[in-house]
Protein backbone atom coordinates (compact mmCIF):
# COMPACT_ATOMS: atom_id res chain seq x y z
CA UNK A 1 0.00 0.00 0.00
CA UNK A 2 2.19 2.68 -1.12
CA UNK A 3 0.84 5.78 1.05
CA UNK A 4 0.40 3.96 4.38
CA UNK A 5 -1.79 4.06 6.99
CA UNK A 6 -3.63 7.57 6.52
CA UNK A 7 -4.35 5.50 2.17
CA UNK A 8 -5.72 2.38 3.66
CA UNK A 9 -8.20 4.18 6.23
CA UNK A 10 -9.37 6.87 3.61
CA UNK A 11 -9.85 4.24 1.22
CA UNK A 12 -11.91 2.16 3.45
CA UNK A 13 -14.11 4.91 4.21
CA UNK A 14 -14.60 5.84 0.95
CA UNK A 15 -15.97 2.29 -0.47
CA UNK A 16 -18.25 1.90 2.24
CA UNK A 17 -19.70 4.79 2.14
CA UNK A 18 -20.11 4.55 -1.60
CA UNK A 19 -21.93 0.94 -0.18
CA UNK A 20 -24.15 3.05 2.05
CA UNK A 21 -22.60 1.47 5.58
CA UNK A 22 -23.56 3.53 8.42
CA UNK A 23 -21.01 5.54 9.66
CA UNK A 24 -20.47 3.96 13.10
CA UNK A 25 -19.55 0.80 10.92
CA UNK A 26 -17.55 2.84 8.75
CA UNK A 27 -15.67 4.52 11.66
CA UNK A 28 -15.51 1.24 13.40
CA UNK A 29 -13.82 -0.79 10.19
CA UNK A 30 -11.30 2.43 9.41
CA UNK A 31 -9.84 2.04 13.24
CA UNK A 32 -9.90 -1.82 12.64
CA UNK A 33 -7.58 -0.84 9.47
CA UNK A 34 -5.39 1.77 11.11
CA UNK A 35 -4.70 -0.78 13.79
CA UNK A 36 -4.42 -3.80 11.53
CA UNK A 37 -2.44 -2.21 8.86
CA UNK A 38 -0.23 0.26 11.62
CA UNK A 39 0.73 -3.77 13.14
CA UNK A 40 2.19 -4.55 9.20
CA UNK A 41 4.46 -1.25 9.23
CA UNK A 42 5.61 -1.97 12.27
CA UNK A 43 6.19 -6.06 11.87
CA UNK A 44 7.13 -6.67 8.79
CA UNK A 45 10.36 -6.03 6.48
CA UNK A 46 8.32 -5.34 3.27
CA UNK A 47 7.10 -1.71 2.49
CA UNK A 48 4.31 -3.84 0.51
CA UNK A 49 1.04 -4.27 2.53
CA UNK A 50 -2.18 -5.05 0.66
CA UNK A 51 -5.61 -4.44 1.77
CA UNK A 52 -8.84 -5.67 0.86
CA UNK A 53 -12.82 -5.22 1.57
CA UNK A 54 -15.19 -8.01 0.87
CA UNK A 55 -18.89 -7.29 1.51
CA UNK A 56 -21.38 -9.71 2.16
CA UNK A 57 -25.05 -10.22 3.79
CA UNK A 58 -23.32 -10.68 7.09
CA UNK A 59 -21.76 -7.60 6.74
CA UNK A 60 -17.78 -6.60 5.84
CA UNK A 61 -14.35 -8.67 6.01
CA UNK A 62 -11.22 -6.47 6.24
CA UNK A 63 -7.81 -8.52 4.88
CA UNK A 64 -4.51 -7.21 5.72
CA UNK A 65 -1.65 -9.27 4.21
CA UNK A 66 1.99 -8.89 2.75
CA UNK A 67 5.13 -11.32 1.81
CA UNK A 68 7.15 -9.98 4.17
CA UNK A 69 9.04 -11.89 7.19
CA UNK A 70 8.08 -10.74 10.28
CA UNK A 71 10.96 -8.85 12.67
CA UNK A 72 10.51 -10.70 16.06
CA UNK A 73 12.16 -8.24 18.72
CA UNK A 74 15.06 -9.48 20.94
CA UNK A 75 13.53 -9.89 24.24
CA UNK A 76 14.52 -7.27 26.50
CA UNK A 77 17.66 -8.08 29.16
CA UNK A 78 16.84 -6.46 32.40
CA UNK A 79 19.77 -4.40 34.26
CA UNK A 80 19.79 -6.96 36.73
CA UNK A 81 19.67 -10.39 36.01
CA UNK A 82 19.65 -12.15 38.93
CA UNK A 83 15.29 -12.56 39.41
CA UNK A 84 15.92 -15.15 36.53
CA UNK A 85 16.85 -18.19 38.54
CA UNK A 86 14.64 -17.43 40.65
CA UNK A 87 11.34 -17.28 38.45
CA UNK A 88 12.92 -20.32 36.98
CA UNK A 89 13.21 -22.32 40.64
CA UNK A 90 9.52 -22.79 41.23
CA UNK A 91 8.84 -23.89 37.75
CA UNK A 92 11.37 -26.97 38.09
CA UNK A 93 9.78 -27.60 41.04
CA UNK A 94 6.38 -27.82 39.98
CA UNK A 95 3.21 -26.54 41.18
CA UNK A 96 3.15 -27.91 44.56
CA UNK A 97 6.45 -27.40 45.50
CA UNK A 98 7.89 -31.37 44.58
CA UNK A 99 9.74 -32.51 41.44
CA UNK A 100 7.25 -35.00 40.69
Amino acid sequence: MPGGVPEARHRVQEAMHAWGEPAERIEAAALIVTELVTNAVQHTSTRRIRCRLLRSADGVRICVWNRGRARIPAPARPADAAGLPVEAAPAADGPDGDDS
